[in-house]
């Protein structure tokens, strides 16, 4: 924290020492852009210590800057200023790197004042650990980027507390609803790219007690599991955690139907059958069935393979999901039926691992049981929490 200036000396007739003008854009929780219109005698940038880490020693680039509409009245609206940066030789736009204008949007702008004597290299310049003295700092919200070219940025602030279409308290309790990103905080991401609070590995690995599972989930909250595991033909009992498969006859009777290429339905495949994927969970003699709470619904998945026919379905819930056997681990489901289409985003093929967005979405995944053979069980984990605030829920994000 900072120590304010003493009220005797801001009423003295006359100033030995001028007023500095500091700012400061949050990037991100580590890392600042400083920025000063101000310079030290000899042309070199003015250094002040951290206002809440008072070990920490900024330097703040002098660029050409302005800001007006900072005026404090208690009636009427709240002010919104507006803060433009010289941007000729591309000092702001180097500053704020890898960042780009529009990511400013909703980061915190502050502003920091005190007399020259106090910075670094002043006649009452503070120490490493020592509080700063400054005048009580004041903080805005970037609300949007007002003008962008290549002479100068500037960009309108609002207050905290008056930021359109925002309510107090922000998060208001939802339904069921949770408002991060899916993965947008991702372990192995950089704090740069980081958006939300979802911790999820991007990758959906899961390290429980040293071991790394791979835990992916469908957005209809059903573990996807490798194909290789072994499944017994449903014939009339189950144990609790084994795997089981049911057929399905495709044609008109069951109302599903498979696509060709085109989009047409394959009439050559009616009469065919698909295989249905259940886990028991417990022992029963229950037919295995969505309605059933004996059974959970399980989806399998292969390695990709370029000679393989990826196919596509009426049920869209059947489309085959596939791996690739390099680079990114993502899961990945046939959006048409194709084959020779590498995995990836476009026409062919959509991200198989998503978010439904719901509690028991998280439960999937950080409630996953692990089995011996890599899969988990039918019944997760309860007694884990959330490493994150995902619920309650303002806002959804499908």
């Amino acid at each position: 924290m900072a120590e304010r200036i003493p009220v005797k000396e801001i009423q003295k007739l006359e100033q030995s020492s001028g007023l500095i003008t500091l700012y400061e854009i949050e990037l991100s929780d580590t890392q600042s852009a400083y920025f000063t219109r101000s310079l030290e005698a000899d042309l070199t940038t003015i250094q002040m210590y951290d206002h809440d880490t008072n070990n920490q020693l900024n330097s703040y680039i002098a660029i050409p800057l302005s800001i007006e509409g900072t005026d404090v009245s208690s009636q009427g609206p709240t002010s919104r200023p507006v803060i433009t940066f010289s941007n000729i030789l591309t000092d702001f736009e180097n500053a704020i790197s890898p960042y780009k204008f529009r990511d400013l949007v909703g980061k915190k702008l502050y502003r920091r004042r005190t007399f020259a004597k106090y910075i670094k290299g002043g006649s009452a310049e503070t120490s490493s650990g020592q509080t700063p003295i400054e005048f009580p700092r004041q903080m805005w919200i970037i609300d949007r980027v007002e003008t962008e070219n290549a002479q100068e940025i500037a960009i309108e602030l609002a207050s905290p507390f008056n930021t359109e279409g925002l309510v107090l308290p922000y998060r208001v309790v939802g339904h069921n609803a949770c408002p991060w990103q899916y993965q947008g905080a991702s372990p192995e991401k950089t704090e740069a790219n980081k958006r939300g609070g979802c911790t999820w590995h991007s990758e959906s690995k899961y390290i429980i007690n040293g071991t790394a599972y791979q835990a992916y989930v469908n957005s209809d909250d059903e573990y996807v599991i490798p194909s290789t595991t072994t499944f017994t033909a449903w014939s009339g009992s189950g144990a609790a955690d084994s795997y089981y498969s049911t057929s399905l006859t495709l044609g008109t009777s069951s109302g599903v139907r498979r696509y060709n290429s085109d989009g047409t339905i394959d009439t050559d495949a009616d009469s065919t059958t698909v295989t249905n994927y259940w886990q028991a969970v417990r022992t029963t003699s229950t037919t295995p069935s969505d309605n059933s709470g004996d059974w959970t619904r399980v989806r399998v998945y292969a390695d990709y393979n370029a000679s393989t026919t990826y196919y596509a379905y009426t049920d869209d819930k059947l489309n085959m999901y596939a791996k690739p056997t390099s680079g990114t681990e993502f899961l990945w489901q046939a959006k048409i039926t194709n084959t020779g289409n590498t995995p990836g985003h476009g026409v062919y093929w959509m991200r198989g691992d998503l978010c439904g967005k719901r509690l028991k979405s998280c439960q999937c995944r950080y409630g996953f049981n692990p089995l011996s053979g890599g899969t988990g069980k039918a019944i997760k984990k309860t007694d884990k929490l959330l490493p994150f605030g995902g619920f309650p829920g303002a806002r959804k994000f499908k």
